[in-house]
């Protein structure tokens, strides 16, 4: 059971979204999939787990590689993932536990979003589960230059919710966003394990 006062020391809170917040992952590995048979490749969604956090291109490219896919294909593969990401998601995604903490927190502590998904993605979802007053600032693929593991993500949260990073704990799900928000100098709760790593 996650205590909630473990928190109190933190001036600000940051949340991946995709697997942190929002069940979406098994969505989008089933759309994967979908993609792949569309092309006529077997794609391996596994590599989307162990690329979390990273970008829909870069998922792309790595799938592709793995499944013998000509990368001159890439655009025509993310355009299509995204296609099918718009149709599924709305359909079939949830709020996952840690909800309960934004829930908690809301108007006491400066609460933030920092994801690797595109803003349209992410709008759609605040839409459709009614969330996006949760959050003080939001950081999507499309608002940094480099994208998890790098620490921009996390870096621009902070100075959009106005908190020292070092004041602030990133909830995570995958391990490129692990190590951004430690190299961000931040502490991250890595709800894989319930367990807070230091920075």
């Amino acid at each position: 059971m996650f205590e909630k006062t473990i928190l109190d020391g933190y001036a600000g809170l940051i949340f991946d979204m995709d697997g942190t917040l929002i069940d979406t992952m098994p969505v989008h590995a089933r759309a994967w999939g979908l993609v792949g048979e569309q092309f006529g490749y077997r794609f391996n969604s596994q590599i989307m787990y162990d690329l979390g956090g990273a970008t829909v291109r870069t998922i792309a490219a790595a799938i592709m590689q793995e499944a013998g896919m000509p990368q001159q294909h890439l655009d025509e593969v993310v355009l299509a993932k995204r296609k099918l990401s718009y149709e599924l998601l709305p359909k079939e995604s949830k709020l996952l536990p840690t909800f309960d903490i934004v829930r908690h927190y809301h108007q006491q502590k400066p609460i933030a979003l920092g994801s690797g998904s595109h803003r349209q993605m992410i709008n759609m979802l605040m839409q459709k589960l009614d969330i996006g007053h949760y959050f003080d600032a939001i950081v999507s693929a499309d608002d940094v230059a480099h994208h998890k593991p790098h620490p921009e993500t996390f870096l621009r949260c902070a100075e959009l919710a106005k908190v020292e990073p070092t004041r602030c704990i990133v909830f995570e799900d995958a391990d490129l966003g692990v190590q951004a928000g430690l190299s961000a100098g931040m502490d991250v709760f890595d709800v894989r394990t319930q367990e807070i790593i230091k920075a």
